[in-house]
């Protein structure tokens, strides 16, 4: 059961439209469940869209300001079941007038 988690600093009034981009799982390669976290930093105004495949998780919403890595499971609030070779897309935009940091983590569970 693969977890990818990582911090991703965006600029003022910066967007990064996927923090998975270039990462071995921004495409599900197996059926799977996919459960995923995030958090922002403690200042700021950060908002995410998530979609896995077709299927819209989150659109453009404000995110938990615990400003530290995800706890499993009190910070994945997100799942759901993707088919191999669908696509796991978190976009953050940073509304805020200085940089912010968003803690995100997409753990992975193969469906047999």
């Amino acid at each position: 059961m693969p977890t990818i988690q990582n911090v991703t600093n965006v600029a003022a009034g910066g967007i990064n439209p996927n923090v998975l981009a270039g990462s071995a799982y921004e495409f599900a390669p197996y059926h799977c469940r996919v459960d995923i976290a995030l958090v922002g930093d403690a200042a700021g105004a950060p908002r995410c869209t998530v979609q896995v495949g077709s299927d819209v998780l989150l659109e453009e919403s404000p995110v938990s300001r615990q400003a530290r890595i995800p706890v499993w499971p009190d910070d994945y609030s997100l799942s759901d079941v993707a088919a191999k070779g669908d696509r796991i897309k978190i976009a953050y935009r940073n509304t805020g007038a200085g940089a912010v940091d968003l803690f995100w983590a997409v753990r992975i569970t193969p469906i047999v």
